[in-house]
This record gives C-alpha cells, structure tokens and sequence, in this order.
C-alpha cells in the first residue's frame, strides 16, 4: 500500500524509530493534520508498508527557533523510519477545515453550531436553536478530550452518530 498525501483522503500511519523516549515502540499518528512534523508529512510521502527510510528533517519542517522538550532550537533531525502499518484516517481534514472559520486548528461551540445550521439548511431542514444547542453538547462531551472547550484536529472525529 502507498501513502498519497491528497486534498481528500488521510491516512493513519504506524511507524517505529528510536529516540530517547520511545524505546523504539510504535507511534501511530494522521498524516496531513498537523499531528506530526511538516518533515515527517514530506518525508514519508510514497513510503510502502514494510518500507525503512532514512529522513533528514531540516529546523524549518520540525521545530525551527523554538526548539522542543529535549530538542534544542535551529536542530536538523534524522530520523530512520520502519513504515510498520497504513490505515485509512478516521477525521476528514476538509470538514475539519469547513468549521474551523478563523483558522485556529481548534473548533469552538460556535463554529460547529454554526456548521451545523448551514447543514441542516442545506438539507431542507428547520434550524431548531435549543435542538442544535443540545447537538453541540452531545458533541462537545465525545470530542472534547481534555475538556478544554474547543475540539482540536487531533480530537476531530468525522462521523457523528447525532447528525
């Protein structure tokens, strides 16, 4: 199976490489949804299951000026990448992008309120304030992870059974 980075579909990736940290054990991350590095969104790009890679990763696609926990600022990382798995992704990045409407990479219950009307609209159907109040809540308690008032692109699920 090949990875595609493409405007529709994201794919769930299972990969190993060593660093202090992990010990080697499997990381599973989405590419394309800013959950891992711009180096590693590249950098695996085309890579087959079973595939090993060796990726040099340049400050600007991983954590520039700013540096990260242990990784000091302006490091150029390598990394040698075993491609363990390929899933397709749960979270569809262009609805994501739909609700997200100032571009933050969180939703707020105003923006998924406000999506859910167009929705409904769309689909011929009366926009019922305390119905959708009641939506975002139901939504807000699934997604909303670590409770912090907004759902972020790594907590965005595409499916709702509620809708």
């Amino acid at each position: 199976m090949v990875i595609v980075l493409c405007n529709k579909i994201r794919y769930q990736i299972c990969v190993t490489y060593r660093y202090a940290d992990n010990n080697g054990q499997p990381v599973w991350f989405t590419l394309g949804i800013r959950e891992a590095i711009k180096g590693w969104d590249r950098g695996l790009k085309d890579m087959c299951v079973g595939e090993k890679r060796k990726i040099t990763v340049p400050p600007a696609l991983a954590y520039g000026k700013e540096g990260k926990g242990k990784i000091p600022p302006e490091s150029t990382l390598i990394f040698n990448i075993s491609l363990m798995e390929i899933r397709n992704g749960p979270r569809s990045h262009e609805s994501f992008q739909e609700m997200d409407l100032n571009d933050d990479w969180k939703l707020s219950k105003e923006e998924v309120k406000a999506y859910l009307k167009v929705e409904f609209e769309k689909h011929g159907s009366q926009v019922n304030e305390s119905h959708h109040e009641v939506l975002v809540e139901s939504i807000f308690e699934k997604e909303d992870e670590d409770s912090d008032g907004y759902i972020s692109a790594r907590e965005f699920t595409y499916t709702h059974d509620e809708l």
